[in-house]
This record gives structure tokens, sequence and C-alpha cells, in this order.
């Protein structure tokens, strides 16, 4: 690795002096195609795609860093990569604790990759800074395979300006909340927690556990009851007090701390911090705890069995709380983009199209090196050799192409891809608003909004009182302005549907 990193730096420094082009013809413009170097270049790629040799391609992404067998790995990949479709790979595995800071700088300094991974909250602010190739034209030819398994809504969802910068991950894409509850409590009280699917539900049951067990029923970090605003859409803003509840046919843009539904519940949260079931230092906390009586979670039922349960060390019994929403946001949490001075976007998305849907390849990326990390069993199955392998599945691809485990006792991605298709789409997937005009004054009330959100989201504040509060400095920073261009271009998006 090291000796071809050297050589890639060798490369990049020669080719500097080159005039590059930024997206080929795929229409993500130039923009930063005077950089001085490509991602190609930085991998080591000197040869052009079209001549059937080899091209290098350099992939970004999060992780626990980089695995201890990388180099092994990587080898079996291009191998099998390089005989199907002509391309060398370089991984750079960024933990997580280092993301945030660690992509900011490869963006904003125009630092050499060709493919990036990504979530939404830095979709869109990319997309205007000219980070991100304009895949919209490619995919239809680079990516057939993919094209035909993801539903259109996907694309979508990742379309800003009508135009897809994009690949998203198709795999739990939908919103399922999931109320996770001991399930040695639900027997002893034998509860019936599909009644029980409302905060208000909650109370007396939280009440009677709180005095006989002396333990806090609701034990949250700071985020609080984060789940009550997954009903509206926030249209792009990033912010949970703004946004267009998901079957709102009429499209209102609220104010959602104001909102019926919302208030109730921040009132009976209140509530239960006043009567003791929450732990009082939850606004302080930015880590919960292993066990917990009942919390609320997103995911899908069997997660009680492979993964919330075993997480806990106890048996759960889970239940579903209101309707599985597809939304932008719901599909933005996972996607991997091009790079705008990539020399070679197609290979990009053929690369993405092959992992996404070879098995072989698939199971590479999720489960590590054959006879290293796993290894098939005479069914078939995966048998895992360890635990060792911590690239993140849902970073790379589907799961829905990925070789079931030899352990598992049901399909699991099945579930998941059932609960994508019964899915309730959003009034406004599709939509992404346009800040450019409001962008300071939408920062501001963001901020405002900070001060006060994990004190109001764990029951400290009383909404009644502090709700108003926040209103009012809300509107000085310019929230009404907020609003009103985020409901003009609503009304736009809506009326241009029908």
């Amino acid at each position: 690795m090291k000796k071809n990193r050297l050589l890639a730096a060798g490369l990049a420094a020669v080719m500097a002096f080159g005039a590059l082009a930024g997206c080929g013809n795929s229409g993500g413009g130039d923009s930063k195609a005077d950089n001085g170097g490509t991602s190609s270049d930085a991998s080591g790629a000197g040869s052009n795609s079209g001549d059937g040799e080899i091209v290098n391609l350099k992939w970004v992404t999060i992780g626990n860093g980089m695995p201890d067998n990388y180099d092994a790995w990587i080898s079996k990949v291009n191998e099998y990569i390089g005989e199907k479709i002509g391309v060398n790979l370089e991984m750079e595995v960024i933990s997580w604790g280092s993301w945030d800071d660690r992509r900011n700088i490869i963006i904003s300094t125009n630092e050499p990759y060709d493919i990036i991974y990504g979530i939404g909250k830095n979709y869109t602010s990319d997309i205007n800074l000219g980070a991100y190739c304009d895949i919209t034209d490619l995919i239809d030819d680079n990516m057939p395979e993919l094209k035909k398994m993801m539903p259109e809504e996907f694309w979508t969802a990742v379309k800003v300006n009508d135009r897809i910068y994009g690949v998203p991950t198709y795999k739990d894409n939908a919103i399922s909340n999931y109320a996770i509850w001991d399930k040695e409590l639900v027997e002893e009280y034998n509860l019936d927690i599909s009644s029980m699917t409302e905060l208000s539900d909650l109370t007396e049951t939280f009440e009677k556990l709180k005095a006989d067990k002396n333990d806090y029923p609701v034990y949250v970090k700071n985020d609080g009851i984060y789940h009550i605003f997954d009903v509206y859409d926030q249209i792009g803003s990033g912010t949970q007090i703004m946004g267009v509840r998901y079957d709102d046919k009429d499209a209102r843009v609220c104010f959602t701390l104001e909102e019926p539904d919302i208030k109730a519940e921040l009132e009976t949260i209140h509530e239960w911090y006043q009567k003791g079931l929450i732990n009082p230092d939850a606004a302080t906390l930015s880590e919960g705890r292993v066990y917990n009586m009942w919390r609320v979670a997103q995911g899908w039922e069997s997660a009680g069995v492979t993964s919330w349960g075993p997480q806990m060390g106890k048996d759960v019994a889970v239940q579903k709380i209101g309707d599985s929403i597809l939304s932008n946001e719901t599909v933005r949490g996972s996607l991997n983009m091009i790079s705008t001075n990539t020399q070679y976007p197609e290979k990009c998305l053929q690369l993405l199209d092959l992992v996404n849907t070879d098995t072989k390849l698939r199971d590479l990326f999720y489960y590590g090196e054959e006879g290293v990390d796993f290894e098939y069993n005479e069914e078939g199955k995966v048998h895992k050799l360890n635990q060792d392998w911590e690239l993140p599945g849902y970073t790379q691809g589907t799961y829905f192409t990925v070789t079931p485990v030899d352990t598992d006792k049901f399909n699991q991605w099945e579930e998941i891809k059932e609960l994508n298709e019964n899915a309730v789409s959003s009034e406004m997937i599709g939509f992404t608003l346009d800040t450019t005009e409001i962008s300071d004054k939408l920062a501001n009330c963001s901020e405002i909004w900070l001060r006060y959100r994990s004190e109001v989201m764990t029951g400290v504040q009383d909404p009644a009182e502090c709700v108003p509060q926040i209103k009012e400095e809300l509107l000085k920073a310019g929230w009404q302005d907020v609003m009103d261009e985020a409901q003009k271009q609503v009304d736009a998006f809506v009326a241009a549907k029908k």
C-alpha cells in the first residue's frame, strides 16, 4: 500500500500541470476542475477507461477505521472487479469520531476522491458547492441492474432541482418505529403492548414500574423521545421545528412545536419528568444506557431477536408504532456520491452497480475477506469465522443481495423489503427546500432551537411556557420569512404535481 501511495502521489504531481475535465459529459459541471488534480490521479490512475485498461478509483467511507486485513481483502476485491468492470479500487475508511471533520476537509479543500459516502444533512449544501457529479443521465446505461431493482421513488427522493447527485442505499429506507420492551416485564405485568402505542397510554404503567422496580421506566439521553417528530417531513430544512406532516395533502408548512399532536406529546414527556419517570440527568447525557424497560428505536420487528435483544442482554418484546414513512430524509440516510472531478464517472457508477447487485461482491463488502472473516456452508449461507469485520454494511449497498448467515432463522431482508413496499410516501417526497434566500435566517433559527432542544425533548421544560418563548426568539431572528419562503416553494411544488 505504501508503494502504491507513493506512486499515486507522484502521478498526481505530474498530472497537476495538465488541464483536467470535471465530470465528463455527465452534466456535473467543471466548477472544481481547475484544482490541479483529480481523485483518479490520487489513487494512481493513469489509464483511460476507454482503452480496455484498468482504471483506479478511490472510495471514501465511514467505519471503525481501516480493517487489519485491508490489503488482503482489497486484493481479492480488485481481482474480481478488475475482471468484471476494469476497476482497481482503493478505500479510505474514516473512523466515526473523525468523520465530520475529515469529510468537511475533503469537500472544502477539493481533496481527490472518486466516490464518497454521505447523508442527507450535507447532501444539498455539497451540491451547491459543486462537489458532486450530476449522474441523472448516466444511471440508465451504467447502473442497469440497480435501476431495475430499486423503486423509482427512491431516485425521486434524492433529486435536487430535478437532478440526481447521489446513489441511495436500498435498505430500511422507510422510517419504522418500534417500542422495545423488556419481555420479562411485559409478561410479569401482563401488558397489552399493542394498545400502548401512544405516549399518553403509558403513564399509568410507567408509574407502577417506577414504584415497584425503583428505576426509571424512561431512561433517555439528550435527544429525548426523538421519534415524535418523524410524522413531519422536514422538507430539506434540516430542523425538527419546521415541516409538512407526511399525510397532509394541503402541504401546510408548520411550526411543529405548536401542532396539537407534538404539543400533546411534549406535555406528556414533561409530566413524566415531573413524576420522576425520566432519569433526571437526561438533558446532559450524550449516551444512553444498555438496559431499558422501554424505549423507541427505528428498525424492523425481527431486530428484536437479531439486534435489540442481544444488545441489551435480555429478551425483548417489540410493538410497531404508527405508519412506516418514506420521505426524502429517510432515503437520504445513506448515499454515495461521485466527485465532480473524477475522470471516470461511468466507472464509478458501474462499480456501485456491481457492489449492490453482485452477491459475491456484496458479501465481500458486507462480511469481509472470504476464508478469513467468513465462509460459505454447504447450504450456501454465510458462516462467520469471527466478528472482526467492521465496515458498516448500510453504507455500501443494498441489503437485499446479501447472503443470509447460517444462524438466521428467518429472512430479515425480506421483512425490511416488505416494510419499504408498504410504507406511506410523504406528500413532499421529491421536494427539497432551496435555502439560498433564507440560509442565514434559517441557520440562526436552527441554533435557537438547538439551545432549547435537550431540555424540551427530555421534559425538563414545560412546553406551555417555553414554546412561546422559543417562538418569540425565532420571530426576532426572521422565522416568519423562513416559513413564508418555505410555503411559497411548497405551494409551487404541489401545483406542479397536479
